[in-house]
């Protein structure tokens, strides 16, 4: 793999969703609210779902009724340009799973939602008709994660954009000393 001299920090997917799925909606929020030690508020789709934050840097926990067997925790992505990253999974080996999928503002709340958000420092007005766009997918060796692309609207809630707070120098510093140093191989670290 190619490692590129000059990083822009601001294309790196920041993971911004941490999906729960559970099979007993009640016991699982139950649970994560009881771990998380807040309540979760109720999501903004059209599936029931709950979400609390977890991070300063704008992630979220969301809960929410298992789709399908096997469903299993997802973390999803955020990326400015999803139909490009689709492309370049499937060029890795990965493959497209599900999406691009629009990830709808339920339009009967709408109207609540703005009214209710007016105080909220993360405001910016008209919130549109949709979140942004979103994906499944896999990597080649089978391991699933998301992608979503928001609606500019959302960044200040996710920390994107103008609102972010990108991988800092010193992250990057950090990783080049790991990349450079020498380690043996795996198998020699392992032995006794």
């Amino acid at each position: 793999m190619e490692i590129k001299s000059e990083i822009d920090v601001s294309a790196i997917p920041k993971p911004v969703l941490i999906n729960v799925p559970v099979d007993d909606m009640e016991r699982g929020l139950e649970f994560y609210q009881a771990f998380l030690g807040m309540p979760a508020a109720r999501s903004l789709s059209y599936e029931i779902s709950y979400h609390a934050p977890v991070s300063s840097d704008g992630i979220l926990l969301t809960v929410n009724k298992r789709r399908f067997p096997g469903e299993t925790v997802t973390v999803y992505f955020h990326v400015y340009d999803l139909d490009g990253v689709l492309k370049k999974i499937v060029e890795l080996g990965g493959e497209v799973t599900a999406g691009p999928y629009d990830l709808p503002l339920p339009k009967q709340i709408k109207p609540e939602f703005q009214e209710q958000f007016r105080d909220s420092p993360f405001y910016r007005g008209d919130a549109g008709d949709s979140m942004g766009l979103g994906a499944s997918v896999a990597d080649a060796d089978g391991n699933r994660f998301g992608l979503v692309q928001f609606s500019e609207w959302a960044h200040a809630t996710f920390r994107l954009g103008r609102y972010a707070n990108p991988v800092t120098p010193e992250q990057l510093v950090d990783q080049s000393i790991a990349l450079n140093r020498n380690v043996p191989p795996p198998t020699e670290i392992f032995q006794e």
